[in-house]
């Protein structure tokens, strides 16, 4: 496991904990941690294991298998992924784009990724509130 996922697990930050995913305070979307950056190692597990057991065809129809090296930390409500490379190749984010079957590089690091969540989440919806 990447050091950096590790330290992330130890000290969550707690404004993702609660982060609610809807704009509207709807609870039916879930919270940040339990989609975009998963909080339970038990669920990183499970997303893990799901990944690679599901049968994913490139554009192609060709069997696409799900890289050992690459760790999904968390999804999106499109059936993307989030992931990092345990070989440390790429220091940053990967986002797995299931329709195209591709990988971008959606950040530099780790922190980087938190930090545009929180932004995302927690900051600009602080922001739109105060506002109004």
């Amino acid at each position: 496991m990447p050091a950096a996922w590790i330290r992330l697990m130890k000290h969550y930050p707690e404004v993702l904990r609660t982060a609610l995913r809807s704009d509207d305070g709807d609870l039916a979307d879930g919270t940040v941690s339990r989609v975009e950056l998963q909080v339970s190692w038990k669920d990183v597990v499970a997303l893990n294991h799901e990944v690679r057991k599901s049968l994913i065809l490139d554009p192609n129809n060709e069997e696409f298998h799900w890289p050992q090296q690459l760790l999904v930390i968390g999804e999106t409500d499109e059936g993307d992924y989030f992931c990092l490379d345990t070989t440390s190749e790429h220091a940053g984010v990967l986002q797995f784009k299931h329709l195209e079957v591709e990988y971008d590089e959606l950040t530099e690091s780790l922190d980087e990724f938190v930090e545009m969540l929180i932004e995302s989440y927690v900051t600009d919806r602080e922001s739109e509130s105060s506002e109004s």
